[in-house]
């Protein structure tokens, strides 16, 4: 027999109603076209409950209990790593019956724990987290006009066929392997520019195309060539050059150099913590720099080179404006996080 058709709530309501108004069951029944015992047991359950809603249904019982589903949030809690079929056959060791992965991955979602590819981080070691700290509790209480003082510098290899992120499009079924749904991929990407660039004060510096390995030689003439002559002509005298942990960065010859400069009143070095690339704002301006040049499609090595120099004088100060104001928050997400790594979205 086929599983009758539940009652509405507007057709329990339009129920009582008739039934006020002095109608009997079956003058019910054969007005709203429904059968005389569902009229009856609609008024005699609004008469035992005083409401028109379906009860509460028990639904299929769980067939974990409460101390399996406690065991599959905490041992997910003390090892993130762990996945579904590992837990539900942890689980099914010591059960008559077997519980499926999927009931497992429901009574995590139930906790709040999602699966999600982790993030890559640079290590970092207790006394990182001590300078990252330090560092951050240094310069929490600078303004605005003093982190437009900062020129911003770093390197980043950029390659013809884009980065590593994550390529969305549209298609049907059908259409997996069609070619304007492919993302296409060569070995060694294709070729790649590696480039130095700056910015401070609202506005873009020197960006330079390094040609083979940089080494502390070729750091050193990019200091001499392209980071003081962009600090003084965009900042000034005395602005402060920000640079990362690299060992090219602190070597000797580098290392003296800067302390000349520093002496003769052009800039000052600012201390930078290492293992500490999301502190710097730098590295969002190379990802809209990416997201800039992918949109061009370069062919080649020469051709993603001109369109890195035509996609970085495009860029607004209006924007890296909007990366320096963000440094108090960062400072407060490091202290909040003691020094460890912060939800940089959040910022």
């Amino acid at each position: 027999m086929a599983r009758k058709r539940e009652l509405s709530s507007e057709t329990r309501q339009s129920i009582l109603v008739l039934r006020n108004e002095g109608y009997s069951m079956r003058e019910i029944a054969k007005k709203l076209k429904i059968s005389y015992n569902g009229v009856y047991y609609s008024l005699q359950r609004t008469a035992q409950t005083g409401s028109n809603q379906s009860r509460k249904r028990s639904g299929r019982p769980r067939c974990t209990t409460k101390q399996e589903d406690k065991y599959i949030r905490v041992s997910s809690l003390r090892n993130r790593r762990l996945t579904g079929p590992q837990l539900a056959s942890s689980i099914n060791s010591t059960r008559k019956t077997p519980v499926s992965t999927s009931t497992v991955k429901r009574r995590l979602r139930d906790f709040g724990l999602q699966g999600r590819v982790a993030k890559k981080k640079p290590y970092l070691r207790l006394a990182n987290k001590r300078k990252r700290l330090r560092w951050a509790k240094e310069h929490r209480h600078w303004t605005e006009e003093d982190w437009k003082k900062v020129l911003w510098t770093d390197e980043s290899k950029f390659e013809v066929f884009g980065s590593q992120r994550r390529t969305f499009v549209r298609r049907r079924t059908n259409e997996k392997m069609l070619e304007e749904c492919l993302t296409p991929s060569v070995k060694h990407g294709g070729g790649n520019v590696m480039v130095w660039g700056c910015f401070g004060a609202g506005k873009v510096g020197d960006l330079y195309r390094v040609k083979g390995i940089l080494n502390k030689e070729g750091y050193h003439s990019i200091l001499q060539g392209h980071a003081i002559p962009s600090g003084q002509r965009l900042i000034g005298a005395n602005f402060v050059l920000q640079q990362d942990y690299d060992p090219k960065h602190t070597s000797t010859l580098c290392k003296n150099y800067l302390q000349q400069k520093q002496a003769a009143g052009i800039l000052l070095v600012m201390e930078w913590p290492a293992q500490s690339p999301d502190l710097n704002p730098i590295e969002l301006l190379w990802e809209q720099l990416d997201r800039m040049v992918c949109q061009k499609c370069p062919s080649n090595q020469s051709n993603l080179w001109e369109l890195l120099l035509e996609a970085w004088g495009a860029i607004s100060p209006a924007y890296l404006n909007k990366l320096t104001a963000r440094m108090p928050k960062v400072c407060n997400a490091v202290i909040a996080a003691n020094g460890g790594f912060f939800d940089e979205s959040k910022v």
